[in-house]
C-alpha cells in the first residue's frame, strides 16, 4: 500500500510542519476581532456546534474574547509546526481547527477548500508524527523506528487518498447534480460572471466580464477539468502523472482566482503530502555542497 511513498520519521515530521504551520499562518493573518463584531444573532449553529448553550457564544463573540482564542489557537499550531509536546498539541490544534470551521459555518459561509485540510490534521494528531524533525526528537522525547516503517508511511498515503478524494467526488457531485448540462456554454461564463458582480468572494477580478464573447469554447475547458478531477487519484500511484496532475491543479486554481474570484489556498498548500521531502532536502543539500563547498586551492 505505501510502495512509492515516502515512510521515514523525517518525512512524515516534515509534512507535520508544512501542514500545521501554513495554517498556523493563514490564522496569523486572519482578523478573529472583525468575526467577533458580527451579531450573536445572525449565528446559526451547525451540527455538534448546537450542543454548545447560548451563552458561550455571547462571551465568545466579542472582538476581545475572539482576539484571545486566535491567540491560544496559533500557539496550539505553533507547538504543533515545531513538534512540541507533539501528542498534545496536534490535537488541541486540530480540535481548535475543527471547532474555528464550525464557527465559520454557522454564520451560513459554506465551501469545501479547509475539508481536506481538517481530515489530514486529525490524521497527523493521531500518528508518530514527532518521531523526527521535532523540538521532541531533538530532546530524546521521541525516539523514531530505524529505517522506513509503514507507521510512517501510512499516514501520508493516507493525506494523499483524502486530497485526492476531495477532487473525485468534487467531479462526481457536478456530474451527478448537473449531468452534461454541467458542460453547457452558458455554464461558466454564467457563474463566473455572478462571482464578479458581488462583493461576497475573495478578490474583485473582472476578467470574467470577457467569457461571455468566448462562450464557446467553455465546454471542452470545463470538460477538461472535470475530467482532470476525475483522474486525481492517479497522483497517488503513478509518480510520472504525479508532477502533470498537480501542475495542472496549480494553474486550475490560478485560473478559479482571476476568473471565478474563488480561491483555493488549503487544497493548494496540501499538494506539499505529494512531496519527498527529505529527498528534497537532500538534494538542495547536494547541490550547495557542490556550489559553495568545494573550493579551489588556495582559496580563502
Amino acid at each position: 500500500m505505501t510502495r512509492g511513498v515516502p515512510d521515514t520519521a523525517e518525512a512524515l515530521g516534515m509534512v507535520r510542519a508544512g501542514v500545521f504551520g501554513f495554517v498556523c499562518c493563514e490564522v496569523l493573518l486572519t482578523s478573529f476581532s472583525d468575526l467577533g463584531r458580527l451579531p450573536v444573532t445572525v449565528l446559526r449553529p451547525t451540527g455538534v456546534m448546537r450542543l454548545l448553550p447560548w451563552g458561550f457564544y455571547e462571551r465568545l463573540l466579542t472582538p476581545a474574547s475572539m482576539s484571545a482564542f486566535k491567540w491560544l489557537f496559533a500557539a496550539a499550531l505553533l507547538a504543533a509546526t515545531a513538534g512540541a509536546l507533539t501528542s498534545v498539541s496536534t490535537k488541541a490544534a486540530a480540535v481548535l481547527f475543527l471547532f474555528y470551521q464550525g464557527l465559520l459555518r454557522s454564520f451560513t459561509h459554506f465551501n469545501h477548500d479547509e475539508m481536506p485540510a481538517a481530515y489530514i490534521l486529525l490524521v497527523l494528531a493521531f500518528t508518530p508524527c514527532g518521531d523526527a524533525f521535532s523540538l521532541d526528537a531533538l530532546r530524546g522525547g521521541r525516539r523514531a523506528l530505524p529505517g522506513g516503517s509503514w507507521v510512517y508511511g501510512y499516514p501520508v498515503l493516507l493525506a494523499r487518498l483524502l486530497l485526492a478524494w476531495s477532487y473525485f467526488t468534487s467531479a462526481l457531485i457536478k456530474l451527478r447534480v448537473a449531468g452534461l448540462g454541467y458542460l453547457s456554454a452558458d455554464n461558466l461564463p454564467a457563474l463566473a460572471v455572478s462571482n464578479s458582480l458581488d462583493n461576497m468572494h475573495d478578490t474583485q477580478f473582472r476578467a470574467a466580464l470577457w467569457l461571455p464573447a468566448y462562450r464557446e469554447y467553455t465546454p471542452p475547458l470545463v470538460a477538461l477539468v472535470v475530467l482532470w478531477e476525475l483522474l486525481f487519484p492517479l497522483a497517488v500511484w503513478l509518480p510520472r502523472a504525479r508532477a502533470v496532475i498537480l501542475t495542472i491543479g496549480v494553474l486550475f486554481h490560478l485560473g478559479t482566482l482571476f476568473i471565478m474570484n474563488i480561491f483555493f489556498p488549503y487544497h493548494l498548500a496540501m499538494y506539499l503530502v505529494f512531496v519527498d521531502w527529505p529527498r528534497v532536502v537532500g538534494k538542495a543539500r547536494g547541490l550547495l555542497l557542490s556550489r559553495f563547498g568545494a573550493r579551489e586551492p588556495g582559496a580563502a
